[in-house]
Order: C-alpha cells, then structure tokens, then sequence
C-alpha cells in the first residue's frame, strides 16, 4: 500500500521517554516524595505537600473517585501549587469565608511557601527532562527510519517538554520546531508548518510542542525562541502548560498547536500513540472526535502491553474512555524502543489502515 500525506500521525506522551530515563509525570511525584523525606531542601515543604496531596484527594474522594481513578501526578500538583499561589488575585477569592487554617499556617505569609515549593519543583523538572546520558533516547532515530519508509513529512504531535525529537535534526534529516535557529534573534513562526512555505524541500519532521518545552523563552515582548542551553530560563519563565485549565491558553504557539491536533486527526487514517495514558480530557476528546468522525479512522497505541490480554484489556479500556467502537481501537505488544525499533516499521503501519470499499484486492 503506497502512502500518501496525512495517513498517519503521532501523538507523543510522556511514557514515551521513559525508557531515555526521563521519568514519566507520575513517577515524578514518587521522586518528589523521596526528596521530600531525604533532601534537606525539600524537608521544610513536607507538611505543606501532605496537606496539599489530602486535600487533592479528598477533593476527588466528594466526587466518588478513589485509589487509582484519582488523577493525581506532577501536573496537578503544580497546577494546584499555582492557584493557591494566586491566593487573593484567584477570582474566587471574594467568595471564599476564609482558607483552611492549617494551609495558612503552612503556606506562610502571602503564601510565600507555595510560591518557593512550585518553583523548587519546576526547577527539578528541568533536571528530569535534560539527563546526562542522552544516548538513551537514540532508540526515537526510528522516527528517522518510520519517515524514511513513509516517504512523506510526518506529523508528530508531542505532550513533552523534553527533546528527544529535536536532537533528531541532525545531517539530512530535519526537524520543523517553528524556529529558523537557536537564539532570541529566531522567533517562533507559525507560517514554517505550512508546507507552502517550507522552501524547496520539505522537512523530515514538523514538531508540534502542545504542552510547551524545556529550552523555550520569551523576550521582553513576548516573542517566542529556542536556547540550546536552558540554564538562564528560570522556573516562573518556563513555558509549559500544567493542568487541564490551561491546555487552551489563549497564545501562541499553545493554541496554534491545539488547533493543529484537532485538524490533522481529522485528516488522518491511523493516529499512533505512543506513551500516552489517556488522562488529559482534552486530548482525549480531540481524538474522540476523530475517530467518531470517521468509522475507518484507527487509533493505535503503544504502552506498555506485555501479554496479548493486555493488549486486549488496553484496547477495551481505552475504546471506553473515548467512547468509541472498539474495532477502531488497536494496541501493540512492547514499549516504545521496542516499537520504534521494529523492522519495517512504516509497512505494518500501512497495513493496519483498512482499504476502502472501492479498492481492489
């Protein structure tokens, strides 16, 4: 089966990268506890997290959610961090009696503690996302060798703050990151994901960013570029979405991005997942959209499985989450190195996309 622009797109999640050793969004809240409990610069913000992880849970507790079906990771830690942080600026405040007495006393005056708590977690963050070793993430040179079989630009859409993808722009093969090079001179330029306007050859790969990365920053004026090093981004200027609340954040490039999603999975025949839990109701619905928009549209995903029942489980469960016909819904066996190492990865790509009716056998 040839293959034609648009018949396949990725969507990138944080498990993804697990195998770089760049921690996943839950895992990352079990290594706050541990620094948390052994860390001198974290011990003074260990009653402050306990109270705040409580409440998050009683929060879901009202709602009838428990143990597992609480979505409780980094992301809504620092969501959570960031509204208490806002305090009296919150638009709710004017309606709320008073704050829990005990929050009070932990987050300090003007919640001078939840500020620095956000901030000391951020910072970490950026550690995380940037390891030492970055050959570990060489297994994402099958995105090289998927596009290579593919023939044609690829649309890879990614939830990461990290860079495995643009350490692929290397030699022949390019990135597309809406940046003409690195540095406050390269602002961010939507007009570079058009192909009409991509030069004479077009790249390998266009990137899209939805939730932000480590090594962007904005300028005085607000413009957006790309540093190599991201040492003199401090934590309250990182650009990263946190939270389902801001996943439309009304600039660019978030909604330019978001935008982008929503009409390429309109387009697409298959939409590969790879690493993502199905935890983000925004995404969740763009890609219910698609696939109800059209009955031949297949979603597959990657995470994980290592039995056929749990391949099966996986497809059942997430065709349920998106409320869609479980055929549309197909899982694979494997991690992600595993998948993006496969022989002839963009032949079984092709060939999980049904042929239409008028097609010949």
């Amino acid at each position: 089966m040839t293959s034609k622009s648009k018949d396949i797109i990725v969507l990138l999640g944080a498990g993804a990268s697990a195998e770089a050793e760049i921690p996943p969004s839950g895992k990352m809240i079990d290594r706050i506890e541990e620094l948390l409990n052994e860390n001198i610069d974290w011990k003074p913000y260990n009653r402050l997290y306990n109270h705040i992880k409580s409440a998050i849970y009683y929060a879901a507790g009202l709602q009838g959610k428990f143990k597992d079906h609480v979505s409780y990771n980094i992301e809504t830690l620092v969501n959570t961090l960031y509204e208490l942080e806002r305090n009296e600026e919150h638009p709710l405040y004017p309606f709320i009696a008073a704050w829990n007495s005990r929050l009070v006393s932990l987050a300090e005056a003007d919640f001078l503690k939840v500020r620095e708590f956000r901030r000391l977690i951020l910072r970490q963050l950026k550690n995380w996302v940037s390891p030492d070793d970055i050959s570990l993430g060489d297994y994402y040179k099958g995105i090289i060798r998927l596009q290579r079989g593919l023939n044609f630009p690829l649309r890879v859409f990614s939830l990461n703050y990290d860079l495995c993808v643009e350490r692929l722009n290397v030699g022949d093969f390019r990135v597309e990151t809406g940046f003409a090079g690195i540095g406050p001179k390269f602002h961010w330029d939507w007009e570079r994901f058009e192909e009409t306007n991509s030069g004479p050859v077009l790249p390998d790969v266009y990137l899209y960013k939805l939730h932000g990365s480590i090594n962007w920053k904005r300028d005085s004026a607000r413009n957006l570029f790309c540093l190599e090093q991201t040492e003199s981004i401090q934590p309250e200027n990182m650009e990263l979405i946190f939270g389902r609340d801001f996943k439309l954040e009304a600039a660019d490039p978030f909604l330019f991005y978001a935008y982008e999603f929503r009409k390429y999975s309109l387009e697409t025949k298959l939409i590969v997942c790879i690493g993502y839990g199905f935890g983000d109701d925004h995404i969740n619905k763009i890609l219910a959209q698609a696939l109800k928009r059209d009955d031949s549209r297949r979603l597959l995903i990657i995470s994980q499985c290592k039995t056929e029942d749990d391949v099966k489980q996986k497809g059942t469960s997430v065709a349920k989450v998106l409320s869609v016909k479980s055929e549309q819904v197909l899982a694979s066996k494997g991690s992600t190195k595993d998948f993006l190492e496969t022989n002839e990865l963009h032949a079984q790509l092709l060939g999980l996309i049904p042929k239409p009716p008028s097609a010949p056998f």
